[in-house]
């Protein structure tokens, strides 16, 4: 009889040591739902909104990731929530338009984004005060991309960068190319590799000065060959490759005609070219 009493007494610790471990393995799968929910929404960020406005962009709005602020300005349509969907453009700013240069100074000194808008009003378009053309600014500009793609029903995204904005631009496809629909590079030089570009196809519009003085000719009309010749290896036809690549140089004509001595400067006139926009724009 004591044995019996005995062995049931030890069932009974076993069942309450077995619930006991049950219960905080369930708190502990909870906890960790929790944490990885709350790690998901520190990884999309957070937007502080603004209330200063130029010409319907919401100007120097925040987003924050991971402890990092990326101030950007905003045009968002109006009807935005009876579109089915938009699509998304993003203008990279060369010197004069950094955030410790000014806030909104690069809506002031870049018209791509007006001309962006007057094409397509129903269209997303961000246009970030960045650090400055390094790998982090190349971070910071992918991170805003997904944002945005993540958090609106996009269709396509382009992005275009100016002179320093365009060595960004080179660094966010060097690796991001798959996120954008295509890209304009203005009076700039390449500073990624070629690899993610080839594989994605993206479209890409090279323009520049033949006698750009800051960055010269050389460097894109070497970027230019490089893609093409490994478009060609890719098997690609020439009316195929000249559908998503172009090298567009311009003579000094162009810029004296424009009123600009500097060739690198009138660069910034191509916002005004709205055949070259619209290339971009309709990729």
């Amino acid at each position: 009889m004591k044995k019996k009493i005995i062995i049931a007494v030890i069932c009974i610790i076993l069942l309450i040591a077995l619930a006991i471990i049950l219960i905080v393995n369930q708190n502990s799968s909870l906890d960790n739902r929790e944490n990885n929910a709350n790690s998901d929404n520190e990884s999309a960020g957070t937007v502080q909104n603004s209330t200063k406005q130029k010409d319907d962009f919401q100007i120097d709005l925040v987003y924050n990731i991971d402890g990092r602020d990326i101030h950007y300005s905003a045009y968002i349509p109006e009807n935005i929530n009876e579109l089915d969907s938009v699509n998304l453009f993003i203008t990279l700013p060369g010197w004069e338009g950094l955030y410790f240069q000014g806030v909104g100074v690069n809506l002031e000194y870049e018209d791509f984004a007006f001309t962006a808008r007057n094409i397509n009003p129903n269209m997303i378009i961000l246009a970030p005060q960045l650090d400055d053309w390094q790998e982090q600014s190349a971070l910071d500009t992918v991170a805003l991309t997904k944002y945005y793609q993540e958090n609106y029903n996009i269709d396509k995204t382009y992005i275009e960068g100016y002179s320093g904005g365009g060595e960004t631009l080179s660094l966010v496809l060097d690796d991001n190319a798959d996120l954008y629909d295509g890209a304009l590079m203005v009076s700039s030089q390449w500073d990624g590799g070629y690899e993610d570009v080839v594989n994605s196809r993206v479209p890409l519009y090279f323009f520049i000065g033949e006698y750009d003085d800051y960055y010269g000719l050389g460097n894109f009309k070497e970027t230019y060959q490089k893609l093409r010749d490994l478009y060609i290896d890719e098997g690609l036809s020439d009316d195929e490759i000249d559908n998503i690549l172009v090298l567009d140089v311009r003579d000094a004509d162009y810029f004296e005609e424009h009123g600009f001595s500097s060739q690198h400067a009138g660069g910034g006139n191509v916002a005004h070219e709205e055949d070259i926009m619209r290339w971009l724009l309709t990729k």
